[in-house]
């Protein structure tokens, strides 16, 4: 299949609210020639991260009487993105290759090629905002936000880091693996992806992680299939780690929001395939890629149930000793990775997914022991998901006290924890996702 084609594909998917970016791509990539994969994953990436400004830049050179089909905006956004940022093609094979998009339609060629030419003769003539007058518009076109989230970033953080955080946001995130100490230690692993001709490093926080730089397949490869390593980012990686788990602790441990199993699995791999861990989520989909990842890691101690982390009771709860509650969130400390997220999401499901995210807390403290130690989790960089749903669940639930996280943390690095006690992380600080957890006990 022809990459363009199937770049063209994956952003027409990629309109589905539903829709991943990262699932997308990876059900066409078998239909693309190996050489031609990096070119698919920069095409497909970049369209949708810089999809704000390539609108903003196309519509001066598109007749306001014109009511564009998504399919065709989605064709001439492609060939926009590559003459804007991409400059190891010719101009003329863009535009030629883009055009081969709209055929058979001859008006429809005729349009993109009229289309693409004008924009290639005033690219370098574009009137952005001014940077001083109007910031947040600037901000937002320049980087390819929408304006509302360039707003709330602004006033949370300020200007400077709202700047900061979207150039970092827009940046391209190596891949990085968790090593599973279950089957080999990280030094040997290093080596092995060294030997396999993978350029491979250790990471500086996670004492089981390894930047890997120059593939775009890992899942394909026999390091993988061996079960030696997770795919997870350097933050997530923490995020076991501060439920204090020992390999000689006999523990029960609950994972209410499992899938994929991330998580899961390193929490196994910490006790050493000892103890008892219960994974949880809400469809048999969901717990078998939990059941999958567990089985090609050769981690035993994991038994999965199908269960809603708002069920009034759920059975392992009350008998837990560590109850991990990794929220769906909003993701925005991962947009580095799912770019398409900015364009998907708004300021109401924020609010609705903060009232989800206490409701789900507050179900879980409901049921657990005194005693029991609580890691709430996000992978996002909003107050309103993060701070603001533990003070609102602390004057609901006095008899919870925060436990700094700072005699957890593998890496005792200042900058990522909170006056409060609490793990935070930032793309543009730390280079990895953005990430919150609190260490919450019932007393």
């Amino acid at each position: 299949m022809n990459v363009r084609k199937a770049a063209l594909d994956c952003l027409n998917k990629l309109q589905h609210p539903n829709s991943r970016i990262s699932s997308v791509i990876r059900n066409i990539e078998t239909r693309v020639q190996p050489v031609d994969l990096n070119l698919l994953h920069q095409l497909v990436y970049g369209t949708i991260r810089w999809q704000g400004q390539l609108d903003w830049v196309l519509n001066p050179f598109i007749p306001n009487r014109f009511r564009l089909a998504p399919h065709l905006r989605n064709i001439l956004r492609l060939g926009a993105y590559q003459l804007l940022h991409l400059n190891r093609i010719p101009i003329h094979a863009i535009i030629y290759e883009t055009v081969e998009l709209a055929k058979p339609k001859i008006k429809t060629s005729r349009f993109v090629n009229a289309v693409l030419r004008n924009l290639s003769r005033n690219r370098n003539d574009l009137p952005f905002p001014d940077q001083v007058n109007e910031p947040i518009e600037w901000l937002s076109l320049s980087q390819s936000y929408p304006k509302w989230l360039v707003e709330r970033w602004t006033e949370e953080f300020g200007l400077e880091w709202a700047k900061d955080f979207c150039q970092a946001s827009n940046s391209l995130a190596s891949l990085t693996v968790r090593t599973n100490t279950l089957k080999i230690d990280r030094c040997n692993l290093v080596k092995k992806f060294l030997k396999s001709g993978i350029d491979a490093r250790k990471t500086s926080t996670s004492p089981e992680g390894i930047q890997l730089l120059g593939i775009s397949n890992l899942v394909q490869s026999n390091i993988y299939a061996e079960g030696l390593c997770q795919v997870q980012d350097e933050a997530a990686q923490i995020i076991a780690h501060l439920a204090g788990i020992t390999k000689e602790s006999s523990q029960l441990v609950v994972d209410v929001c499992a899938a994929p199993g991330g998580k899961t699995t390193h929490l196994a791999q910490l006790m050493g395939n000892d103890g008892y861990v219960v994974a949880m989520d809400i469809t048999d989909q969901k717990i078998k890629l939990v059941e999958q990842n567990c089985q090609r890691l050769g981690i035993t101690n994991v038994e999965t149930i199908v269960a809603s982390a708002l069920d009034r009771v759920i059975q392992p709860l009350s008998k837990a000793n560590i109850v991990l509650v990794d929220v769906p969130c909003s993701g925005f400390g991962t947009l580095r990775r799912h770019p398409d997220i900015r364009w998907k999401k708004n300021r109401s499901q924020i609010s609705d997914l903060a009232d989800l995210q206490f409701q789900i807390l507050s179900n879980v403290a409901d049921q657990i022991r005194a005693g029991t130690i609580i890691i709430y989790s996000t992978c996002t960089t909003e107050i309103e998901e993060n701070q603001q749903v533990i003070l609102r669940f602390k004057k609901q639930y006095p008899n919870f006290s925060v436990e700094a996280i700072s005699s957890y943390l593998p890496n005792k690095n200042p900058t990522m924890q909170t006056i409060e006690g609490y793990w935070q992380t930032f793309p543009h600080l730390h280079d990895m996702d953005g990430s919150f957890a609190v260490r919450l006990r019932k007393v």
